[in-house]
C-alpha cells in the first residue's frame, strides 16, 4: 500500500500545475509513472463522435517522449486523427473503467499501431461538465500490467488529477476571454467618450455636465452643439448663439446599450433639416432609422431643446424622459408652474416607426437656469435602497448656486453621499445651462 503522506505530496504537487493543454498530458503522465511505469499514455476524445469512434487528441511515449502533443483536446480548432477500428469501439463502449487485453494478432489495428503495439491497455473515462468527454489510457508492452490496478480507485484518482490540471487551464482561458472582452469595451467606450461634447464655444450660454457611466461603456448619451451656422432663415443676429442640447438614455446599461448610443449620434449626424422644425424634426428623423431589421430589444428615451437667442423661444419635447427643470431667475419654478416641460409627453424612441414628434415653447430670459438629467440621477439607491428622488433634486437647484459648474458639482457630491461611491448602479448624466445677461 502506498504511503498516504507520499500520496498527498504528488496531488498537492499537481494542483500547483500551471501549464498549458500541451503540459497537461506530460504532468498526467509523470504524475502516475510512479504507480504504473514504463506505459504509454494517450488522451482520446469522445464527445461529439459517433459510436465506437474516438479521435486522439494527445499522445505521450513509456519514456516520457511526446508523440502527439495535447494541443487542442476538444478538437475545436484542428482535426483530430479519428480512429474507427475495432479496439476504438472496444475502448469507447463502455462507460467505466475497464483492462483490455490485446492478442498479437489484434496489435496491428491502426489505433494498437498507435499506441505502440501494447499487450494490455487500461481505459479511464474522464468526466466534465456532467458528460464523459475523455478516455485516459495507459498502454503497456506487459500483458499483466494492470492485472493489480484498483479500477474503482484509479477512476477517482485520474480525475481528481484531471480536474486539478483542468482548472487552472479554464480559468486562465477565461480570464483570457474576459481580458478580450475588456479590452474590446473600453475600445467601445473610447470610441463613445471621442462623440461626448468638446466644450463647445456658444455665446449667450454658461453650462456645466457630468456624466458617469455605470459600468466601462454607458447607454446614456448627450450632445450640445452650437448651431448658428445652422440657424433658420429668419434668424436676426443678436450676438448671441443658437445651441441645441440632446440628453438620452438607452434602456439597460453596459457595451449593448453603449452600442444604441452610438448608433443614434451616428443617425443624428446625417439629419439635415428635413421635417418638422427642430428639435422635433430631427427626433423624428432620427427614429425612423432608429428601427433596424429585426426588433432592436431596446428603445430609448430623449430630452431635446433648440434655443433661438433672437426671439429667447427654447423649443423642447420629452420622448419618454424626466422632465427639464427650469428655475427662473431667483427661484425655481417645476412643470406646474411652466407648462409641462416635457414631463415624458410623447413616446421614447424605437417604440412606434412612424410615430411624428411635436415641439414645446417656452421664453427664457436672462438669468433662467435649466437642469437635464437621466433617470440614473434620481433612481440612485443608498444602502437601504432609498432612491435619491426628484423631489430632492428640485430642491437642490432650487437652493443650490448660480454657477452651473458649482450647482453640477453639488448635485453630483449629494448624489454620491447618498449612494456611498461615485459610480451608481445605472449610468448618470446631470447637465446644468444658464442663459446669461
Amino acid at each position: 500500500m502506498s504511503d498516504p503522506r507520499s500520496t498527498f505530496d504528488r496531488v498537492l504537487n499537481l494542483s500547483a500545475f500551471d501549464g498549458d493543454s500541451r503540459a497537461a498530458l506530460r504532468a498526467m503522465h509523470a504524475h502516475f509513472a510512479q504507480d504504473l511505469p514504463d506505459c504509454t499514455l494517450a488522451l482520446l476524445l469522445a464527445r461529439g463522435q459517433v459510436a465506437g469512434r474516438c479521435r486522439l487528441a494527445g499522445l505521450i511515449g513509456p519514456d516520457g517522449t511526446e508523440h502527439v502533443p495535447n494541443l487542442d483536446p476538444a478538437g475545436e480548432r484542428v482535426t483530430l486523427p479519428l480512429f474507427e477500428d475495432e479496439l476504438a469501439s472496444r475502448i469507447v463502449a463502455a462507460s467505466v473503467p475497464h483492462v483490455l487485453a490485446l492478442e498479437p494478432v489484434k496489435r496491428g489495428q491502426p489505433l494498437a499501431q498507435a499506441l505502440f503495439a501494447p499487450a494490455a491497455l487500461l481505459a479511464i473515462p474522464l468526466a466534465n461538465s456532467g458528460e464523459l468527454t475523455h478516455w485516459l489510457v495507459f498502454a503497456s508492452s506487459l500483458a499483466s500490467r494492470f492485472a493489480r490496478v484498483h479500477l474503482e480507485q484509479l477512476l477517482l484518482h485520474v480525475n481528481l488529477a484531471a480536474s486539478l490540471i483542468i482548472r487552472p487551464i479554464a480559468l486562465r482561458s477565461l480570464a483570457r476571454q474576459s481580458e478580450r472582452q475588456r479590452r474590446e469595451i473600453e475600445s467601445l467606450a473610447d470610441i463613445q467618450k471621442l462623440l461626448l461634447p468638446d466644450n463647445p464655444q456658444i455665446r449667450g450660454l454658461d453650462y456645466a455636465w457630468h456624466w458617469q457611466p455605470a459600468e466601462t461603456a454607458a447607454g446614456d448619451y448627450f450632445e450640445m452643439s452650437n448651431l448658428t451656422p445652422y440657424a433658420p432663415a429668419d434668424f436676426h443676429p443678436t450676438g448671441d448663439d443658437v445651441w441645441g442640447v440632446i440628453v438620452a438614455d438607452v434602456s439597460g446599461h453596459g457595451a449593448a446599450a453603449a452600442m444604441e448610443a452610438v448608433q443614434f449620434d451616428a443617425i443624428m449626424r446625417t439629419y439635415r433639416g428635413e421635417g418638422p422644425a427642430p428639435p422635433a424634426g430631427a427626433l423624428t428623423y432620427a427614429n425612423r432609422y432608429f428601427f433596424s431589421r429585426r426588433n432592436r430589444g431596446h428603445f430609448m428615451t430623449v430630452f431635446a431643446v433648440l434655443y433661438r437667442p433672437d426671439t429667447r423661444t427654447l423649443s423642447y419635447l420629452s420622448a419618454g424622459h424626466p422632465p427639464m427643470l427650469l428655475r427662473r431667475r431667483g427661484g425655481l419654478s417645476g412643470s406646474a408652474d411652466v407648462g409641462n416641460l416635457g414631463d415624458s409627453d410623447q413616446i421614447p424612441l424605437g417604440v412606434l416607426r412612424d410615430y411624428e414628434y411635436s415641439n414645446n415653447e417656452i421664453t427664457l430670459e436672462p438669468g433662467d437656469l435649466l437642469v437635464l438629467y437621466t433617470d440614473g440621477i434620481t433612481e440612485a439607491r443608498d444602502r437601504h435602497d432609498r432612491m435619491f428622488g426628484a423631489d430632492r433634486l428640485r430642491e437642490l437647484v432650487a437652493s443650490g448656486p448660480e454657477s452651473p459648474r458649482a450647482l453640477c458639482d453639488s448635485i453630483v457630491a449629494e448624489v454620491t453621499a447618498h449612494q456611498g461611491r461615485p459610480i451608481g448602479d445605472d449610468d448618470q448624466t446631470l447637465i446644468v445651462l444658464r442663459i446669461t445677461f
